[in-house]
């Protein structure tokens, strides 16, 4: 690792980062989804000494790195307090080991057959009760992994050092990847330090943390130019969450569209995903996806405006048509980047972080550790407005803190409308439309 030779470790620097930890410890450890009262000065603290640490330069990479190492092996042993996804993991994993097929039977049906371990006080804990499984086959493997405890803490914590080697192999390659860019260094504690990061990823137990991981590990081997290793990992990145399948087009572009990438790729894919497609019916686990993006709506400003706007002119929520819309807009976007993009790796890292971006501005979900990419990402980049975004999209916990959920729009407008203002002014400042894209 390098680092400038005039930043030194200081008594300051030593105080703020004792300060962000504990703020970032507490907001993952003492409330409850519904405590917002509790977690919002845990949040603000964290975030104003992330970023005091972050352009103050108090503090050495090396330090900085290892605390934020430490950290997360402190969050290994909290339980998710902020999410109850990690019921539906231990479920799916649960399942697995009595040799059933999550694709193939939603949780009510199993609950009728009176199985071990796959009980009505796990069920009761279930978000999704009535859909069948969306979490790809390598998460899969983990949440079985999981499953070889019997308490739901000792299945979280087993699931969460996954999580925390992943994690830890990501910080090292931002590193080097930067240091084989030539970019600074210091980019790495973006990532590293991110409360949103933390809390999300290793706390609430979400495994974009392990897609990152596996995404990093393509990029990696695409500067390397090992297309073989390129493929199978960009690949393992898909079968642990879908969202990388839309930067193969342009990783594939990038590479000339190098066969051995694309034949390594769909290879891995396929036996991946082998699970879905023996599955009784492997139109299970799309009619889920599908249901999950056309009736589902959380944090989707740029949704919500057209929504009204279609309910004022039909009548009625136009879910269906304008998620659908807004995807092909995805596509488009996705399709003039393609169009662009040449052999210049810089230009692929901006376009992969440009069409996320559209991507997640366009869509009806939007939780918090779906930033996780584009923070990522912006360790490259001169864009930050994903770091006040880390920060907005938290107080959207405000929903769960009253008596009925509901979602506080207020929120969601202020969230949107600083992000989109950020955003329209460095996008002026940063982007040139040609291969000598400035990132």
């Amino acid at each position: 690792m390098h680092s400038p030779s005039v930043v030194r470790n200081s008594s300051l620097g030593y105080i703020w980062l004792a300060i962000w930890m504990i703020s970032v410890v507490g907001m993952a450890t003492f409330p409850s989804q519904s405590d917002f009262g509790i977690y919002l000065p845990f949040l603000c603290i964290a975030f104003t000494s992330y970023a005091y640490l972050i352009i103050k330069e108090l503090l050495t990479i090396k330090t900085a790195v290892i605390l934020g190492i430490i950290a997360r092996v402190m969050l290994v042993f909290s339980f998710p307090n902020l999410s109850d996804d990690v019921y539906r993991f231990i479920w799916d994993g649960r399942l697995i080991l009595q040799g059933m097929n999550p694709y193939s039977m939603l949780p009510s049906e199993v609950l009728s057959l009176n199985i071990s371990r796959l009980d009505p006080e796990l069920y009761s804990k279930l978000n999704s009760p009535d859909y069948y499984s969306v979490y790809p086959p390598v998460a899969q493997l983990i949440y079985s992994l999981g499953a070889l405890a019997d308490s739901w803490y000792w299945s979280s914590v087993i699931m969460k050092i996954t999580l925390l080697v992943a994690e830890i192999c990501s910080i090292f390659l931002i590193i080097r990847i930067l240091n084989r860019l030539k970019l600074p260094s210091r980019n790495v504690l973006i990532y590293a330090l991110n409360p949103l990061i933390l809390v999300e990823l290793m706390a609430n137990m979400h495994f974009e943390g392990v897609m990152i991981c596996f995404l990093l590990l393509a990029l990696y081997f695409l500067l390397d130019k090992k297309m073989l290793n390129a493929g199978i990992w960009l690949a393992m990145s898909i079968g642990t969450k879908l969202l990388p399948l839309m930067f193969a087009p342009l990783i594939w572009k990038y590479t000339k569209h190098n066969k051995l990438l694309f034949i390594s790729c769909f290879t891995t894919t396929f036996i991946l995903f082998i699970p879905v497609i023996s599955s009784i019916e492997i139109t299970n686990f799309l009619r889920s996806i599908d249901l999950y993006f056309g009736k589902f709506e959380f944090n989707g400003g740029i949704y919500y405006l057209l929504r009204e706007i279609g309910r004022f002119i039909s009548g009625y929520n136009l879910i269906r048509y304008i998620g659908p819309l807004m995807g092909i807009v995805t596509l488009i976007v996705l399709y003039k980047k393609y169009q662009k993009q040449n052999q210049s790796y810089e230009l692929l890292l901006h376009s992969l972080f440009t069409v996320f971006t559209v991507y997640i501005l366009l869509t009806t979900t939007l939780h918090p550790w779906y930033l996780a990419i584009p923070i990522a990402l912006s360790c490259f980049l001169k864009y930050r407005f994903i770091l006040i975004w880390s920060f907005l999209i938290c107080l959207t916990y405000i929903n769960y803190s009253y008596p009925v959920y509901q979602e506080n729009y207020w929120v969601v407008a202020l969230e949107y409308s600083l992000v989109l203002v950020m955003l329209s002014l460095e996008y002026r400042r940063y982007y040139l439309p040609s291969s000598q894209a400035e990132v």
